[in-house]
């Protein structure tokens, strides 16, 4: 009884992630995920409670599993007690995005669900809401370096959420063309230099 339940559960989350994949959250229907899964409907309604709940239990896994990834690392630059610090986050800021990089590329179709076929769940504000987080981390960060550089006013809070958008994008981007972990890491490092580049200019470091 327990491996049939298992069975029939990993049948319907296969299901699920093709068709949602193909048809999008909207169009996808309970009815198709069903038949392509060899359940009835009932059966269905044992496992999940609607089909947002289906949605919910394939992405919110990996979704916590970044944001615990993201938040140990972005921890280590908000220890600012000189201008030393400062510089160093500079130079090791990349190293989260690496280590985001991987994780994304090990959970490619659920993050390609969260990017295309969110439209109707609660996560389709996706990737924004990544691009608010970083924005107000590095306003965070400038918060805290005031003590020790003078020109955090040039750095401009449209300026932070431009920045934060161009390196999310990119990855992204890279993600929806399939390409490689270690090709968007590559382009990734680029666009970070430029990123760091424009914000040492502003900051004048």
């Amino acid at each position: 009884m327990s491996y049939d339940y298992k069975q029939t559960h990993e049948n319907i989350l296969i299901s699920a992630r093709k068709q949602f994949a193909e048809k999008g959250f909207r169009d996808a229907s309970i009815r198709t995920i069903c038949k392509d899964a060899g359940v009835t409907n009932g059966a269905f309604y044992s496992h999940f409670n609607s089909k947002e709940d289906l949605f919910r239990s394939i992405v919110t896994p990996c979704l916590k599993g970044l944001s615990e990834m993201y938040s140990s690392e972005k921890e280590h630059y908000f220890k600012v007690s000189s201008f030393e610090d400062i510089l160093t986050a500079f130079k090791e800021s990349y190293s989260s995005y690496e280590k985001a990089i991987c994780y994304v590329c090990e959970h490619r179709d659920e993050f390609l669900l969260l990017l295309d076929s969110s439209a109707g769940t609660e996560f389709e504000g996706f990737p924004g809401d990544l691009i608010v987080a970083e924005t107000e981390n590095t306003l965070k960060f400038l918060t805290l370096s005031k003590k020790y550089i003078k020109n955090t006013q040039n750095v401009s809070e449209n300026l932070s959420r431009l920045g934060a958008s161009y390196m999310i994008m990119t990855i992204f981007d890279g993600l929806r063309n399939g390409l490689s972990a270690e090709d968007i890491i590559k382009e990734t490092a680029l666009v970070s230099e430029y990123c760091i580049a424009g914000y040492k200019h502003m900051l004048s470091i």
